[in-house]
């Protein structure tokens, strides 16, 4: 994920709305308000990602082997592919893996954006990109409702 100066206001905003509810003896209301907020933020983030996803270009690209991380659990496919102009990349996917999901040789339909083309996405594996702000939202709600009753019902009795 990338940090803009939109996650920066927001998290001052956070700090704010805790702190004013805090001093209202509302801190259950505070924690719902930055829910909403966070939750409207990861929309955003989601509806951006898919907007540059409708300008990427697919290619076809050859698994060239695999890089893992320092303990070994995850892998990055390795890949090579032309893009438009003919220029030929050669790129590490960003999102791990706990297995090897391709045989090195095998050809899969990439995604690559024109303004970085280094930056690709499997096109059987798209959802990749926006996943996490799901399960950020869903996670979040639940978290949100567990602080929400702590503070709002029990502490207040």
């Amino acid at each position: 994920m990338k940090i803009s100066a939109v996650d920066y206001i927001w998290a001052v905003c956070s700090v704010i709305i805790m702190c004013v509810s805090f001093h209202y003896n509302h801190v259950g209301i505070g924690i719902i308000v930055v829910y909403v907020l966070m939750s409207a933020i990861f929309v955003c983030h989601i509806i951006g990602v898919k907007k540059r996803m409708d300008t990427s270009i697919a290619s076809f690209a050859t698994i060239k082997g695999y890089t893992q991380n320092k303990t070994g659990k995850f892998f990055y496919p390795k890949v090579r592919y032309e893009t438009e102009t003919g220029r030929e990349i050669n790129s590490v996917y960003t999102h791990a893996d706990r297995q090897k999901r391709y045989e090195i040789g095998d050809e899969e339909m990439i995604c690559y954006f024109p303004d970085d083309p280094v930056s690709f996405y499997f096109v059987k594996r798209k959802d990749e990109l926006t996943e996490d702000y799901f399960r950020y939202i869903i996670f979040g709600g639940v978290l949100c409702a567990i602080l929400f009753i702590i503070f709002e019902i029990i502490l207040k009795n």
